[in-house]
């Protein structure tokens, strides 16, 4: 096992000497339960040692560093010694990230090594997620592990999920199972009549989605609501939500036919009950005054929801029912008192909803 470890590590450095190039990344590491790899590319070819000589220790490639480099020698040699070899490196090493670390691409698995937590194998979909969120989650602190029938990876700050039924990442939240999970637009932050609301009835509000985006709409940075959750703009979490709710329209007044908002909404829905097939699913209307393009396109979306099996509540004209146009700051959005004033409505005709059997 050694001498196949060996020979491994100096193809490695074979390859790194070939892309002349290397970089800093980091990782911790127990040995993970992976899922069968593809078959990688041609080895680099090294030159064999003259017969009878014992193999020599492959030295580090200029610019990674020897704890590095001796971290993932045993994490080869353990893996080869398990029955789960490592394939043929995918690219040469790189140690070149924002902290003192590198990392090891074998295909469908990257190894991440950092001075502070060690060598860990991560999913290279969870690697390539994690890479550009190196600063919000911190250094990975576990291997990629089977965890409720699903793959977690636990890192300094937080933990991040690979559900391959859904073929998607998503965060974890221990407590998911009291939070509401909302997919909306400026309407729906933590402190709006919409996360209020949620708060009152016992929820954690989970704030998804974007002001300025919609069923059709995107806002520059981040995409409307099927294509943001196609693209993982932003992750649902993992496990059974006590509640989803799909918020929105208003931005979809601007512009876009009602039949493609009617087969966004039906998409989004449809991947809604795929990912949270034992979950209620409440989608809510676009708040107004009972007139014009955003009152069409409540009753829209409230077809929709009827045809899909959804609960829809609608607050197309709560601005009039409720006094609340006296509240907007902007014609079109209300300042702390209106959403003050419309949190426990929205919280009361939530429950009565809610009191109902589930639709469908």
């Amino acid at each position: 096992m050694r001498s196949e470890s060996s020979g491994l590590l100096r193809r490695i450095a074979g390859a790194a000497l070939a892309a002349g190039t290397l970089a800093a990344l980091g990782g911790c590491g127990a040995l993970p339960a992976q899922q069968p790899l593809p078959a990688a590319a041609a080895p680099v070819p090294v030159p064999d040692l003259p017969r009878g000589e014992p193999e020599a220790a492959a030295p580090p490639p200029q610019g990674v560093p020897a704890d590095a480099w001796a971290a993932l020698e045993k994490f080869v040699q353990a893996r080869a010694e398990a029955g789960r070899p490592l394939p043929e490196p995918a690219a040469a090493p790189e140690c070149s990230v924002p902290a003192p670390g590198c990392h090891f691409s074998y295909g469908a698995e990257t190894l991440v090594w950092s001075p502070e937590t060690g060598i860990r194998a991560l999913r290279t979909e969870i690697f390539d997620r994690w890479k550009s969120s190196v600063r919000s989650l911190g250094w990975p602190v576990t291997s990629e592990y089977s965890f409720g029938g699903d793959f977690r990876t636990d890192f300094q700050k937080g933990t991040l999920m690979f559900a391959p039924r859904v073929g998607r990442i998503m965060s974890y939240d221990p407590s998911v199972e009291q939070s509401a999970v909302v997919i909306g637009d400026s309407q729906a932050g933590p402190d709006t009549w919409v996360g209020k609301g949620l708060s009152a009835l016992g929820y954690k509000p989970v704030i998804l989605g974007a002001g300025g985006t919609g069923y059709t709409r995107g806002n520059g940075t981040v995409d409307n609501y099927p294509e943001a959750l196609e693209a993982e703009e932003w992750l649902l979490p993992w496990g059974n939500p006590g509640l989803v709710i799909i918020q929105g329209g208003g931005n979809d007044a601007y512009g876009p036919a009602n039949a493609e908002i009617r087969n966004n909404a039906v998409q989004l829905i449809r991947e809604l009950k795929r990912t949270y097939p034992h979950t209620r699913l409440v989608m809510v209307g676009v708040i107004g005054d009972g007139k014009g393009r955003r009152a069409e396109i409540d009753d829209l979306l409230a077809r929709v929801a009827a045809e899909q099996g959804l609960d829809f509540l609608s607050p197309k004209d709560w601005w009039k029912r409720y006094s609340l146009d006296s509240k907007l700051d902007d014609g079109l959005h209300m300042g702390k008192a209106g959403h003050d004033a419309a949190a426990p409505r929205f919280a009361q005709e939530l429950k009565a909803v809610l009191d109902r059997p589930k639709s469908g």
